[in-house]
């Protein structure tokens, strides 16, 4: 299971909410990382994080349009086998289970 990073969902130059966390918008690689690795200390994450890379495009958020929230599943085979649907404004986390289940069960 990875996490990526896609971009400050309420940065205090384009959407804040008054959250206690407050950044801009990362303008380069190195700024999305440092806020990326500030989150992984104060939260003591430990899924693999990764970026997608700051550019005019994002690459990772032009293929998967991840915004607000996606789950993917992807198989042994490196195919999208899940991708969830919000159903009524949430996501039903038996089907992720069910769906990251059947991948690691193939995996073995």
């Amino acid at each position: 299971m990875i996490t990526v990073y896609i971009e400050e969902a309420h940065a205090v130059d384009e959407w804040p909410i008054g959250s206690r966390i407050c950044y801009v918008q990362p303008k380069c690689d190195v700024d999305r990382i440092q806020i990326a690795n500030d989150f992984i200390k104060a939260t003591e994450y430990r899924i693999p994080l990764l970026i997608d890379p700051v550019s005019k495009t994002n690459p990772f958020s032009e293929v998967y349009c991840p915004w607000p929230i996606r789950f993917y599943v992807i198989d042994h085979m490196k195919k999208l086998s899940h991708i969830a649907e919000p159903i009524e404004g949430s996501f039903p986390l038996e089907l992720i289970r069910n769906a990251l289940g059947d991948a690691i069960q193939q995996c073995q």
